[in-house]
């Protein structure tokens, strides 16, 4: 992404920002900046060179609608879940992929064309949130089925708790300590949010490792829930 912030020296400072690069990192340096010029007794002026879509003035559009999406997935994790006595394995791949692929057509066009807050391209901006849907689906199901009842509190912890609060969407990551960093970047929600302000104020300059870090969870997730089904049950196996 840009740079959080370039002086320019002289008799006066002109400060240039990108507050879609997180509007608490950016208005930390803002002051930090602001009080050395004070100190300095110099002038500075800030210039905000990549500005938030006016209809998200604070920069949390692409954190709500990531918030939403993983919180569909993990629901309808959930709900699989109850079904695994009823449906196939292949049916239930089909419903979580099907309903992924729903979730993020839908919460692209409320984000994008409907209320504007979202300045993503649509199709990729859809691509990004089926990703993390299925991610959250598929990861929750995982959870689910390799540890039993304790599946479903360990998913929340992990994707709605941890991932959303280290997503850098209050809090930028680059004031986050080094630990919680690293974690916004390797989980779900920390992955979409930087998807999402990537494609809509840098041109998808560095969306690859995010969507990598989508695709890797969602894949993964579903490749060991395939692994973990197939095996045959113990009494056909001793037959």
């Amino acid at each position: 992404m840009a740079a959080l912030g370039k002086v320019h020296r002289g008799t006066a400072l002109k400060l240039d920002v990108a507050s879609a690069n997180g509007l608490s990192t950016t208005t930390a340096v803002t002051k930090l900046v602001t009080a050395y010029a004070n100190g300095a007794d110099k002038h500075v002026t800030v210039s905000d060179v990549v500005p938030l879509n006016r209809y998200d003035a604070r920069g949390m559009a692409g954190f709500y609608v990531s918030f939403g999406v993983t919180l569909s997935g993990f629901v309808l994790a959930q709900n699989v879940v109850g079904l695994s006595s009823l449906l196939h394995l292949r049916h239930r791949f089909a419903l979580v992929t099907v309903f992924s692929m729903a979730s993020g057509l839908v919460a692209a066009a409320i984000a994008g064309p409907v209320l504007g807050s979202v300045p993503a391209p649509f199709l990729p901006l859809a691509f990004v949130l089926a990703l993390l849907a299925a991610a959250a689906a598929f990861t929750t199901k995982l959870l689910a089925t390799y540890l039993g009842p304790l599946g479903i509190p360990l998913a929340t912890l992990l994707l709605l708790t941890v991932g959303n609060s280290t997503s850098g969407a209050t809090v930028g990551t680059d004031l986050m300590p080094g630990a919680a960093r690293t974690l916004s970047a390797l989980l779900p929600p920390g992955a979409a949010v930087r998807a999402v302000a990537d494609l809509s104020y840098f041109q998808g300059s560095h969306v690859l490792a995010p969507l990598a870090t989508l695709t890797l969870w969602a894949a993964g997730a579903a490749l060991l829930l395939a692994i973990r089904t197939d095996r045959p049950a113990p009494s056909t196996q001793a037959a």
